[in-house]
């Protein structure tokens, strides 16, 4: 998704897929991102991401 190759359209692509895949309820999160402006996709996709990163070791 990082790739400076790959074009926008196929990173929202990905974002929304990841989005999808992770779901309990893939049809109603299809439904829900496809309902959101591009912008609010991206926000949600960012919060997610930082929300599932590991954290790190304390010694």
């Amino acid at each position: 998704m990082q790739s400076k190759k790959v074009s926008n359209e196929r990173r929202i692509e990905a974002m929304t897929g990841l989005l999808v895949a992770v779901a309990s309820d893939k049809k109603a999160m299809r439904a829900s991102v496809d309902a959101l402006p591009l912008e609010q996709t991206m926000t949600v996709v960012e919060a997610w991401m930082e929300q599932a990163a590991p954290g790190e070791a304390s010694a």
